[in-house]
C-alpha cells in the first residue's frame, strides 16, 4: 500500500472513530528496548511492546489479529504487507469498564507497586470504548481495498490478559470447545455473509429470503452476548454497510445507495426497543434487493452507465439528446448509436418511459396533483403527459389513480 494512501487512511479514520489509529514497522521496534520502564506511561508501552513483538513473530499478510494485553485493553492489527514491513494498529480500546476490584488483580498479577492503582484507574476512564466488532470491520474494509479480495480476512487472537480465567469480564476471551468465541462467530458470519451479499448484488430476493433465515442465526447469536441495544445497532449498522457495498457492486449508482443507505441508519438510530430491531434486518436485504433489481447499470458500458444516471437524475429538467450528449462529452449520433446498441432504445424513448414509470409511482404513493406530477417529471405540458401516460398505460392519470382507489 502506497505510503500516501495509508497516511491518508489514517488521518481519515482518526477523524471518524474515538479510537487512535497508527502504523508501525517491525524494523522500529525491534530498535526499543524492553526489558524495563521508569514511569506509569513507559511501564504502559513496555507491556504494549512485548504483546507487538509476539505479533510480529507470527503475522502473515491480511491477517487481523486482536491482542488483549496484560491490562486487559485491546488492540486490532492488520499485517498489510509483512515483505514491506507495513503494519496497522488500532487502539488501545475497551469493550467492558475496569472496575476497581479488577485494577487490584492486575497490579498484583503484574507485581505493581499500589501507587500505580490511581494512574492505572484515570488510565481506563481515557481509553475508548467500542464494539470489538466495528474495529473488524474497518480492518476488514482496508484489507479489501488493498487486496482487491472480497474473501474474509483470518483473524488471529493473542491474548496476554492475566485476569482469572473466572471473572465475568473475561468470559468474552475464553476459548471453550463447547462455546463458540466471538472471533469464531465473526469468521463463520462473514463466510455466511458471502452468500447472501451475492444474492444482494444480483437482486434476487427470493433467494436472498431464503437465505437469511442461517444468515439472521449468526446476528442472534453476536447480540445475545450483551444485554446492550446499542450492540445490536451496531450491528445492524455494520450490516448496512455490507448490504450497500454489495448493491454498489451490482452496479447500483451512488446516489440511490446513498439515499436508502442514510434511510436504514436513522431507523436503526431511533429505534427505541429490540422488538422493532429484530424485524429489520429481514426489510433491509429485501430493500437492497429490490434497489439492485430496480437500479442496477452493471451490464452497460461506462457512457451508457452516465447517460442513464444523468438522465434519471435531471428528469424534472427540460432533456434532450442534445443536452445529454453534451453532458456526456460525445456527439449525439455517436451517443445515441452506442445507446440504442445497448438498451435497444433511442434516448427520447427512453426518457419519456422512465417519466412515465416514475409518475406511476407517484401516483400511488402520493397525493399530489397530475399537474404537479407532470411538473416533477418534466411533463409540463398536461396535454403531452396525457397523451404519453396513455400511450404506455392505456388509461389517463386520473383513471390510473381512480383505478387505484377502487382496489
Amino acid at each position: 500500500m502506497q505510503p500516501d494512501i495509508l497516511d491518508f487512511t489514517i488521518k481519515l479514520l482518526s477523524k471518524c472513530i474515538p479510537v487512535k489509529v497508527r502504523k508501525f514497522k517491525k524494523s522500529t521496534l525491534e530498535l526499543l528496548r524492553t526489558e524495563e520502564y521508569s514511569d506509569f506511561s513507559s511501564m504502559i508501552n513496555y507491556y504494549l511492546t512485548k504483546c507487538l513483538k509476539a505479533y510480529l513473530n507470527q503475522c502473515k499478510d491480511s491477517v487481523i489479529t486482536n491482542i488483549i494485553t496484560p491490562f486487559n485493553t485491546q488492540y486490532y492489527t492488520l499485517c498489510i504487507s509483512e515483505d514491506r514491513d507495513e503494519h496497522l494498529m488500532i487502539g488501545p480500546f475497551l469493550e467492558n469498564p475496569i472496575t476497581g476490584n479488577l485494577v487490584y488483580e492486575i497490579i498484583s498479577k503484574l507485581q505493581l507497586s499500589l501507587d500505580y492503582a490511581a494512574k492505572l484507574k484515570l488510565y481506563y476512564q481515557s481509553v475508548p470504548s467500542i464494539h470489538a466488532a466495528e474495529i473488524f470491520e474497518i480492518l476488514y474494509t482496508i484489507n479489501e481495498y488493498i487486496t482487491g479480495n472480497s474473501t474474509p480476512p483470518k483473524i488471529n487472537n493473542l491474548d496476554f490478559s492475566i485476569l482469572s480465567k473466572n471473572d465475568s469480564s473475561y468470559e468474552i476471551f475464553t476459548e471453550d470447545m463447547n462455546r463458540t468465541s466471538m472471533y469464531k462467530i465473526l469468521d463463520e458470519r462473514y463466510i455466511v455473509e458471502n452468500k447472501l451479499l451475492s444474492y444482494i448484488t444480483k437482486g434476487d430476493i427470493n433467494r436472498a429470503q431464503a437465505h437469511f433465515e442461517k444468515y439472521n442465526s449468526n446476528i442472534i447469536e453476536i447480540s445475545n452476548s450483551s444485554d446492550s441495544i446499542r450492540d445490536v445497532k451496531n450491528l445492524l449498522l455494520s450490516g448496512n454497510t455490507l448490504f450497500r457495498k454489495a448493491s454498489h457492486m451490482g452496479g447500483v449508482p451512488p446516489i440511490y445507495l446513498d439515499e436508502l443507505s442514510r434511510k436504514w441508519a436513522k431507523k436503526i438510530e431511533q429505534a427505541p426497543s429490540f422488538e422493532v430491531l429484530d424485524t429489520f434486518p429481514s426489510e433491509m436485504v429485501r430493500s437492497y434487493c429490490l434497489l439492485t433489481k430496480k437500479h442496477s447499470l452493471s451490464q452497460f458500458s461506462s457512457t451508457v452507465k452516465s447517460t442513464l444516471t444523468f438522465i434519471n437524475l435531471n428528469l424534472s429538467s427540460n432533456l434532450s439528446v442534445k443536452r445529454v450528449a453534451n453532458e456526456i462529452g460525445l456527439s449525439p449520433d455517436h451517443l445515441t448509436r452506442l445507446f440504442k446498441k445497448e438498451t435497444g432504445m433511442n434516448i427520447i424513448t427512453y426518457i419519456n418511459k422512465k417519466r412515465i414509470d416514475t409518475s406511476l409511482e407517484l401516483l400511488k404513493t402520493t397525493d399530489l396533483s397530475i399537474a404537479e406530477i407532470g411538473d416533477l417529471i418534466g411533463l409540463n405540458n398536461t396535454s403531452y403527459f396525457y397523451t404519453l401516460f396513455k400511450k404506455e398505460t392505456g388509461m389517463s392519470p386520473k383513471q390510473y389513480r381512480n383505478s387505484l382507489s377502487s382496489k
